[in-house]
């Protein structure tokens, strides 16, 4: 017995639920905040909050737009987390294609994990496929991550959604990845249905990108219709190629399917030839008459990305104009645009969300500077 608990102990590192960073007089200063959750859904530190919202009380914040990122299994929000790390990267590289505009990056840190299995953690690889079989902790850190969702980060998203509606900030754009798109998707699928019931245009967007989350748990939300009946609310992204929550996922959910691999589907995204859009490519001609009918392809010509609506996925959708009405686009994405399942925050990926926030701001007349 003590051989093996020295065994256990000499691979199994215990992860606290503690918190990483702590504000001090210049972080309300800062274009790039982290507040912090703990096990129980509640903020580790209410001055993280308080900074923020400092910050966004400054004069310039009008026009700010907030990015925000919440983490999956396997991470946290210590400094040297290879999500947290990335997310820094990423707000720089989304500023510099998008210059015009004032963005404030805000990181979402939880306990993705209670202990580190130096064997089976692959979370910084986006092919890995060895996470998946650390299945010991994903159905507790699975509630710690809806619970996260519905408690600290709704109470957030209500303060979020009360400096919006105010004009204090222009809009957020909520990302979530894995077991982040859990606490994404609970924090946010009740504001999503409440505002469209109310028939209020909702200006923030809610990306959720490979996440954990059963097609159950997207229920209702595949019963709503945008308010324009343009700009979806939601957008899930589901990699082909990830194993992670396509395969293992659904086998530890007892069968259960993943929402990006299941009938909720509504599009298909694929990468243009060599990123080109206007090269021409030989398709079978039943899939040549559907790109032709008006809103069944659409393109990002600049990301070199191909949308196309996908018709009687479900009975509600028998048309491109049904699907692309949906309040939430679930769309399956080619490998080489998603990686795997960790293949996320890339330059391409900031690129393509600096091109649809002009599309959404030219679609609600607030053409920027510069698209």
């Amino acid at each position: 017995m003590l051989l093996t608990l020295i065994l256990i102990s000499t691979f199994v590192t215990p992860i606290p639920d503690q918190q990483y960073h702590f504000p001090d007089e210049n972080t309300a200063n800062s274009n790039f905040h982290v507040v912090e959750f703990n096990d129980q859904g509640q903020p580790h530190d209410l001055k993280q909050q308080q900074a923020l919202f400092d910050r966004i009380k400054k004069p310039d914040s009008a026009t700010a737009e907030l990015v925000i990122f919440v983490h999956g299994w396997h991470q946290n929000a210590a400094p040297t987390d290879s999500n947290f790390v990335a997310f820094q990267r990423y707000i720089k590289e989304l500023q510099q294609v998008a210059p015009q505009r004032n963005l404030i990056g805000l990181y979402l840190g939880w306990r993705g994990d209670k202990y580190d299995p130096l064997w089976l953690d692959e979370s910084y690889k986006a092919e890995g496929w060895m996470e998946p079989l650390d299945f010991p902790t994903i159905f507790q850190r699975k509630r710690v991550s809806r619970l996260v969702g519905e408690q600290g980060v709704s109470q957030l998203l209500d303060k979020l959604d009360a400096v919006v509606e105010q004009g204090q900030l222009k809009r957020y754009i909520f990302i979530g990845h894995s077991l982040g798109g859990s606490v994404a998707l609970h924090a946010s699928k009740e504001r999503v249905k409440k505002a469209i019931d109310l028939g209020k245009d909702n200006p923030n967007l809610y990306l959720l990108l490979n996440p954990a989350v059963t097609a159950k748990e997207y229920k209702p939300l595949d019963t709503l219709l945008s308010v324009d009946r343009q700009k979806p609310s939601m957008v899930v992204l589901q990699s082909k190629g990830d194993f992670a929550v396509k395969e293992a996922f659904n086998f530890l959910k007892d069968g259960e399917q993943a929402v990006g691999n299941s009938w909720a589907i509504t599009h298909d995204i694929d990468k243009c030839p060599r990123g080109n859009c206007e090269t021409p490519i030989l398709l079978h001609s039943s899939l040549a008459q559907h790109d032709a009918i008006p809103g069944c392809m659409m393109q990002l010509n600049r990301s070199g990305w191909r949308i196309r609506a996908r018709v009687q996925a479900r009975r509600t959708i028998q048309s491109c104009d049904d699907a692309n009405m949906q309040a939430v686009w679930v769309l399956a994405v080619s490998d080489d645009i998603i990686f795997g399942h960790n293949g996320i925050l890339t330059p391409s990926h900031a690129g393509a969300l600096a091109e649809i926030l002009s599309l959404i701001d030219y679609h609600r007349n607030q053409i920027p500077e510069a698209i």
